[in-house]
């Protein structure tokens, strides 16, 4: 008896597959093997834990104009924008008198507690975005253009579009909205 002891200890035993393991009380329940997509639809699972990879967040170059004056960006503008664009902006002063003006987005940016109105230019026309809802803006007429839900924008492309009654009453709803 000693000698098998030791011999089982030298040669180890070889296990053998068996066709029909038995069944484990604890069984879980099984699941149909997964076949891998093909093509174009096939995607990789992400790795989880230690396994995963950290990726870096998508970086952005700050804008070099972010905060500064506005000045620059009315003297760089064709003269018959720049009229338009001083118009709007003298508005906007006498709207909000006390309102912080500075670029933000590469267009001069107006905000008291928070952002109310910007001007932008394009090829054809001279703009002012004013940031509330269309429900607080009376435009009876509608002069003021767009879908959204917080944003009109009033486009200038002459000096008759220049109402001076209606964007002072504009401006002082989205100051009123933002207030």
């Amino acid at each position: 008896m000693a000698a098998r002891k030791a011999m089982a200890k030298k040669t180890p035993r070889k296990k053998t597959p068996t066709k029909n393991p038995p069944a484990r009380k604890s069984a879980a329940r099984k699941t149909p093997a997964k076949t891998p997509a093909k093509g174009a639809a096939a995607k990789k699972a992400p790795a989880k834990g230690a396994a995963a990879k950290k990726t870096p967040g998508r970086q952005y170059l700050r804008r070099e104009d972010l905060g500064a004056p506005a000045d620059a960006f009315f003297a760089q503008q064709p003269p018959e924008r720049r009229e338009h664009l001083e118009v709007l902006r003298a508005l906007v002063k006498k709207a909000a008198p006390g309102a912080r003006e500075s670029m933000k987005w590469g267009m001069p940016y107006y905000e008291l507690k928070g952002g109310f109105c910007a001007l932008y230019t394009s090829t054809t026309y001279a703009a002012l975005s004013i940031m509330a809802p269309p429900e607080k803006l009376d435009d009876p007429e509608g002069k003021l253009e767009g879908t959204g839900k917080t944003m009109r924008h009033l486009k200038v492309r002459s000096a008759a579009d220049l109402d001076e009654a209606s964007i002072l009453r504009w401006v002082k709803a989205a100051v009123a909205h933002h207030s």
